[in-house]
């Protein structure tokens, strides 16, 4: 359906969405060895993948905009400190764009972990990411042992580090705090509401999964997702992702949809948005 919604209630909205699309993601163990990258640092250093060989590196693909990188960012950055000395390398790449974009973000909202600079994409591409935030490790001996699209929070970004052989470490992690149900900061731990079924009839067919096209062929099914007129908030196989409209084939998506039943629109203005449940 398509909402005109004032900005309030995208505030309301995202946050409801961010509840509905909560899910766990597992690490999937490649084991292939990692693309070679170059990248600078945002105090001007350039580092190569090859210059952490020996130590265990976890990647973060990660762009201001993305509100699930945001709620990420705690997790990650404690990561970095409980890991600190244990072999661990900890790296946020931001993706496509500019410098003073990312400096003006983490002005506001500093990290603890190394910034690498990414503006033409080409360490994203190499690593195939089509959203954010996006997470990769790489063992010591340069192979990626985990590759996984979605924010999952601090309790699972351990469980992937374990694939590269990273132990299990006491420290920030609360038992109370586990998962990514709550906004980091905020204080408030939201409630899970249930709400009875509209009723319908016996007969009804329910509608297939929306189909995503990606510019480069890729396809991404899915019936839990926002649309916005920037970005694609969406749920897929239990993974949570934020992708920008400009990595989809947006006639070929609508095109696609509309021979399954699905009439798919796009929103023209940040007023609207498209929400499916």
């Amino acid at each position: 359906m398509l909402l005109t919604v004032n900005a309030a209630s995208r505030r309301v909205l995202h946050g409801l969405l961010i509840l509905l699309l909560l899910g766990g993601f597992a690490a999937a163990d490649s084991n292939v060895p990692a693309p070679q990258f170059t990248a600078r640092t945002l105090d001007g250093r350039t580092v190569t993948s090859s210059s952490f060989r020996g130590s265990v590196v976890l990647l973060q693909f990660w762009t201001t905009w993305c509100p699930v990188c945001r709620r990420d960012q705690p997790a990650v950055d404690n990561i970095q400190s409980a890991f600190a000395g244990s072999g661990l390398v900890v790296l946020a790449v931001n993706d496509g764009e500019p410098e003073a974009t990312v400096r003006q973000y983490l002005q506001a909202n500093p990290r603890s972990c190394e910034v690498l600079l990414s503006e033409g994409h080409s360490i994203a591409a190499r690593f195939g990411v089509h959203g954010y935030p996006h997470y990769v490790v790489i063992d010591r001996e340069g192979n990626v042992t985990a590759s996984q699209s979605g924010g999952g929070g601090e309790a699972h970004l351990r469980y992937l580090l374990r694939t590269a052989g990273m132990p299990s470490k006491p420290g920030t992690l609360e038992a109370g705090n586990r998962g990514t149900s709550s906004a980091a900061g905020s204080g408030i731990e939201p409630k899970l509401i249930t709400v009875p079924p509209i009723p319908s009839a016996a007969t009804a067919k329910p509608l297939p999964k929306t189909v995503f096209i990606f510019a480069n062929g890729d396809q991404l099914e899915a019936d839990h997702y926002m649309l916005h007129s920037d970005f694609l908030y969406v749920t897929a196989g239990g993974q949570e992702q934020s992708i920008p409209l400009g990595a989809l084939d947006l006639k070929k998506t609508i095109a696609v949809n509309h021979e399954r039943g699905i009439e798919l629109k796009i929103p023209k203005s940040g007023s609207e948005i498209f929400l499916a449940f």
